[in-house]
């Protein structure tokens, strides 16, 4: 579905509340629940970009964007799957192709924040480059020790803690629905249980019992 306007929420979900409360809402800072919270409590789910870059449509309906987002993430999946099988093939063909001159060959460069447990500064971040689909140089470091990021990569990063409070919504809305399906059980036909069980030789006292660990 696409985005709404707070009037096109209000007719499409049947709200009791007006734009002008929407709006409010919107731009709320303060208060224990966030703008993403509350509007959860409506059904709704807000874009603070959109709003905050002036988009008049900034809202969605929780259920419907749910959907589109599992859709999504299944694509993305798929695209990303086939992006690291085609990566990782190391053909002679593809080898040959990428020579072993920096300028002229694929560099894969990952940094990885790992969860912090002591002081902000202390956070422990591992690095890695590889090349040539071979293996990867590593180093490990603390925040600290890395310094200031790129503006690049330091607006991913704020970007992404800006969508958190959504991404948080979309999971417990998948947890809820994954705890509401039943478990199917399955029924062995009788008589096909009986004659394994009569058919399965009873074992010799004199047997000796091995245990494998592997």
């Amino acid at each position: 579905m696409k985005w709404l306007t707070p009037e096109e929420a209000i007719a499409t979900a049947n709200l009791t509340a007006t734009a002008t409360k929407l709006d409010v809402i919107a731009k709320s800072t303060n208060g224990k629940k966030t703008a993403e919270e509350r509007f959860h409590a409506l059904g709704l789910l807000f874009d603070r970009e959109r709003y905050e870059a002036g988009q008049p449509d900034f809202l969605k309906l929780l259920n419907s964007a749910t959907d589109e987002e599992e859709q999504t993430d299944e694509e993305d999946l798929e695209a990303a799957s086939v992006d690291e099988e085609s990566s990782n093939s190391t053909s002679p063909t593809q080898s040959e192709s990428e020579p072993y001159i920096f300028e002229q060959c694929k560099v894969q460069v990952v940094i990885t924040l790992l969860p912090n447990t002591g002081q902000p500064g202390d956070r422990p971040v591992l690095l890695a480059a590889s090349s040539h689909g071979d293996f990867p140089i590593v180093a490990m470091l603390t925040q600290e020790e890395l310094g200031s990021l790129p503006p690049a990569i330091a607006q991913l990063l704020d970007d992404l803690k800006a969508d958190f409070p959504n991404r948080q919504i979309r999971r417990n809305i998948a947890q809820t629905q994954t705890a509401k399906i039943p478990p199917q059980r399955t029924i062995q036909p009788q008589n096909q249980t009986s004659k394994a069980s009569s058919t399965t030789p009873k074992p010799s006292s004199n047997s000796q019992t091995q245990i494998s660990l592997f």
